[in-house]
């Protein structure tokens, strides 16, 4: 998927500003990524991402498509255990609250959110 906007500005910045979205358009995107990710055109917000074929490796490539593009991953533990449609309202809180600190797994292991 392309981004729907480039940017050309420099940024220090280690996380990108996570853009205004609505809880709609991210449950939208959670769908059509676990659906380009698991090859399944049929993925529903109410569908399991494990029970569609996911696996943790799959699950990677859908946290760093929600990193990308707002700066915060999905929670494995609800993306493997709920629905689509659960685990991107729990990305929106992330998103909301502080966009990528003391996010577990990030890549520093500490809770930092420096990599």
């Amino acid at each position: 998927m392309t981004p729907s906007t480039t940017s050309t500005a420099t940024s220090t910045s280690t996380s990108p500003a996570a853009p205004a979205v609505t809880a709609a358009e991210l449950e939208r995107l959670t769908v059509a990524w676990a659906a380009e990710i698991l090859d399944d055109p049929e993925a529903a917000p109410d569908d399991n991402f494990i029970d569609l074929g996911g696996h943790s490796i799959l699950a990677l490539r859908m946290c760093r498509y929600a990193q990308d593009r707002f700066g915060a991953e999905y929670d494995l533990m609800v993306l493997f255990e709920s629905d689509l449609a659960t685990a991107a309202a729990e990305l929106a809180v992330r998103i909301g609250r502080d966009g990528s600190r003391d996010e577990p797994g990030d890549a520093s292991g500490d809770g930092s959110g420096e990599r």
